[in-house]
């Protein structure tokens, strides 16, 4: 298999891995049944359909075909199997950032280029394949085998990721601290 291949696949994995990583931390009402899901992800669309539902349908008996044949305009995930690029877009991405599908893609036009979202997601993942698989492993006594970032580093299931530390929200009713020496 090619680097290059090796590398998005690894990415892809590391995505999913970080991703089921987090949904495990959740508190359990938080977290969906195995194999169901998000909610997120799940959500009918105003005519009552689900298209997330429409769209396995649509690639039933093709699920094990490489995404770039089963799916038109897949550009960075092409060799991943399209059932799995489903997961992977339902737990690395809409859990990872707490968002719909609806944030990235046109709904039903899944191809369509029209949201600028979905170019910064095909970036980020070029971002965190360069961190994992050129960056992480030239820093010295790191204490990981195989060290990887992935959007739930950053997003923590936040559509912002964060970027820097925030102190702890104090209640607005709370007293300011007393002043040393009074």
């Amino acid at each position: 298999m090619p680097f290059k291949l090796k590398a998005i696949v690894g990415l892809a994995l590391a995505l999913l891995t970080a991703a089921v990583i987090h949904a495990q931390m959740q508190p359990s009402h938080e977290a969906p049944a195995a194999g169901q899901a998000p909610a997120a992800a799940q959500a009918p669309a105003p005519n009552g359909s689900n298209p997330i539902a429409e769209l396995e349908r649509s690639i039933a008996g093709r699920e094990k075909e490489p995404s770039g044949t089963v799916f038109k305009n897949v550009q960075i995930l092409k060799e991943v199997p399209a059932g799995q690029l489903l997961d992977i877009m339902r737990t690395g991405f809409s859990r990872s950032l707490g968002v719909k599908c609806s944030y990235c893609h046109v709904v039903g036009s899944w191809d369509k280029e029209d949201k600028s979202e979905k170019q910064v997601a095909r970036d980020m993942m070029k971002m965190t394949g360069t961190i994992d698989n050129e960056l992480l492993k030239n820093i010295k006594n790191l204490k990981s085998d195989k060290p990887s970032v992935s959007c739930a580093t950053c997003h923590r299931g936040q559509e912002k990721p964060a970027t820097r530390m925030e102190s702890t929200p104090k209640p607005a009713d709370a007293a300011p601290p007393a002043k040393p020496g009074r």
